[in-house]
């Protein structure tokens, strides 16, 4: 009764079942969407490790859904894995979820995963906490069209905007949370739209802020390469955020990019895409290592090195 109860407190509320069904699919598929998935098995395995994880909800998206985080270890300190900013993100969520699953396993049972990776050892010291979907409403119109959406207000709005809703990269509001931060270069995309104005972007920030953390890392598509964030007059920090960097471009094999500062790039219209970013707020105000990891769509080992990359950076601090 309870996991009915959550079911219908995060879908379908205030739409029919015929504007919410997927486009070109059967309801049977419908009823499998990504967000809906990796919130009810994080959910679930919050009940089954509650020893060493904890599940809970860091907030709701503009239409309401709730964003899951999931924490795994005893470390003092963590790190962030996030992914799911934007429907273009795809089935990152999932295999950040499949991660999350292989460590409380690994972490239960005393196992070494790889050749020398003591999981337990490793989050007792450096506890993980993952955030696969920030952004529910993206993937919700991905799969079901703007009819997803409940706010009748908000589904008018996309509507009007005529985008595509395969990859949607922007919430319920049509604002692109990969942009919505308030960095110190921070560059206004609509009329009235200011920094942190969503929902979501609010989320994350809090989280980022109430954790003692040690680094945070993003992961998207691209064509395989590691971009570290870096600070104007942050010497000691570039350094430090660089060589952890090339450490993980070692393991990965991706190509090293540094991220651009407003010095370092940016136009007289503003157009660098980093202004705005999680990665770049973290870098600025937490003053933490920042790497965005953008795997290639067509990787055959996107699990290995999911399932890797954490770990390897934990035991490289």
């Amino acid at each position: 009764m309870e996991v009915k109860a959550m079911k219908q407190a995060i879908t379908l509320k205030g739409a029919t079942l015929k504007d919410a069904t997927p486009k070109d699919t059967t309801l049977k598929e419908a009823e499998s969407c990504i967000y809906e998935k990796v919130y009810f098995a994080l959910w679930e395995m919050g009940q089954r490790y509650s020893e060493f994880v904890q599940f809970r909800v860091i907030g709701r998206s503009h239409d309401d859904r709730m964003i899951p985080m999931f924490e795994i270890g005893k470390g003092e300190r963590c790190i962030f894995c996030v992914s799911g900013l934007e429907g273009g993100d795809g089935e990152l969520p999932q295999y950040l979820l499949q991660a999350a699953k292989e460590y409380c396993q690994f972490y239960e049972c005393g196992w070494i995963m790889g050749e020398n990776y003591e999981v337990k050892k490793l989050l007792d010291r450096v506890k993980i906490c993952f955030v696969p979907i920030v952004n529910p409403d993206a993937y919700e119109i991905a799969a079901y069209g703007y009819g997803a959406i409940r706010n009748p207000i908000y589904r008018q709005m996309l509507k009007m905007q005529d985008r595509p809703t395969e990859g949607f990269p922007c919430n319920a509001r049509g604002i692109e949370l990969k942009q919505n931060f308030p960095t110190n270069y921070y560059q206004r995309q609509k009329i009235h739209q200011e920094p942190a104005s969503e929902n979501e972007t609010r989320a994350l920030i809090g989280i980022f802020q109430e954790y003692k953390s040690a680094g945070l890392l993003t992961f998207g598509y691209s064509h395989g390469k590691i971009i570290y964030s870096r600070q104007e007059k942050g010497f000691a920090y570039n350094q430090r955020n660089y060589r952890l960097a090339r450490y993980l471009q070692k393991c990965s094999g991706y190509r090293l990019e540094k991220g651009k500062t407003a010095s370092g790039g940016l136009g007289s219209k503003g157009n660098n895409p980093d202004m705005g970013s999680p990665e770049q707020f973290y870098a600025e105000v937490i003053r933490q290592p920042s790497l965005a990891i953008e795997i290639p769509v067509s990787h055959r080992d996107i699990m290995k090195e999911i399932r890797q990359l954490p770990l390897e950076y934990i035991y490289s601090l």
